[in-house]
């Protein structure tokens, strides 16, 4: 069994030359056990690691690095980086003693080191650019799979998104994999929130994330994408649509189910919109919600005829007296 454990990060990894010229107070303390085996990471100052991953290439003065293993049965090992006058000194140990390590110890120390920089999310700005620089998209989506935490994920996808140059097509790819993979909702909703805003006005980019945010739980995430992706203008396209509503529908809340879809009314004011708003008014329980979403309906629409009928069947399910009233009211001053 994996456990986790990161305590508050503020290393910083630095490309610039100026990285060099300032002193830093950033510590990182990580732990990762699992079956028995704990890896820990220690670190202060800045570090900037190789683009294989392999070691550091860089480390700002003073700095000093340290990745520990240790396990019932096995050596425990150890390595560190230190800054020494301007280079990076490495030293390992092997249960406590200094020795230079062998070609197992070499692969160790890869593996050491790489396990806790994906699992932080600490760089992940700086090993996606590299990851990306090298594979593209699908190197980016592989190294993502190797990630346990849903807070590394989200990082390592929200930088992904932001990769200059990065087309709608892998963007979208992003979003339906970050669906799929990240469980918490909180950090899932984050992700495609990202998605919707840097590629806003993307039908492709839309649609993708509305599925993916069929698969959070939290009503309120869930609206929340929804929302986003209403102000994107995208909702004229019909699988974009086709695709808002039926995730709203997927809503149990009442209060979020209305607001997503008098937002979709609201941001992409056309006939078929509102039909399909209205529609899926139908299985709102609660009459005042679904009275306010009958009475949001766009004026100019309820010349069209889909939209009528579908604002009729929803007033029919209106049980209460006063809602049903009210929104037939508001249907008779507002036809034209």
């Amino acid at each position: 069994m994996r456990v986790l454990t990161i305590l508050p990060l503020l290393l910083a990894l630095n490309a610039g030359a100026a990285a060099a010229q300032a002193r830093s107070s950033s510590h990182m303390h990580s732990e990762i056990i699992d079956d028995g085996t704990r890896v820990t990471i220690d670190a202060t100052g800045q570090v900037r690691f190789s683009d294989d991953d392999a070691g550091v290439a860089w480390m700002e003065p003073g700095a000093r690095l340290s990745v520990e293993e240790r396990s019932r049965g096995v050596p425990e090992r150890r390595v560190v980086w230190r800054e020494d006058g301007g280079r990076v000194r490495r030293t390992f140990y092997r249960d406590g003693r200094e020795t230079a390590p062998d070609g197992a110890d070499e692969a160790w120390i890869r593996r050491a080191l790489l396990q806790p920089i994906r699992e932080s999310g600490a760089y992940a700005e700086q090993r996606v650019a590299r990851i990306h620089r090298r594979g593209g998209t699908d190197a980016v989506l592989d190294e993502i799979r190797q990630i346990a935490s849903d807070g590394a994920r989200r990082a390592y996808y929200t930088a992904l998104l932001r990769q200059p140059g990065l087309r709608p097509g892998d963007a979208a790819r992003a979003l339906l994999d970050a669906g799929r993979r990240i469980a918490s909702d909180g950090d899932k909703r984050s992700v495609l929130v990202a998605g919707v805003d840097r590629f806003s006005g993307s039908a492709e980019v839309a649609e993708a994330a509305l599925q993916a945010a069929a698969r959070i739980a939290s009503d309120g995430d869930k609206a929340g994408v929804l929302r986003g992706a209403a102000d994107g203008g995208t909702l004229r396209d019909p699988q974009v649509r086709e695709a808002y509503l039926q995730t709203a529908g997927g809503i149990a809340s009442d209060g979020d189910k209305s607001s997503v879809l008098i937002a979709a009314m609201r941001a992409e004011g056309s006939a078929a919109t509102a039909a399909g708003a209205l529609r899926v008014a139908r299985t709102i329980a609660s009459d005042g919600d679904k009275a306010r979403v009958l009475t949001s309906t766009p004026v100019h629409t309820l010349r069209d005829t889909r939209v009528r009928a579908a604002f009729d069947g929803a007033l029919r399910t209106i049980a209460s007296d006063g809602d049903r009233s009210r929104a037939a009211t508001w249907l008779v001053r507002s036809l034209p």
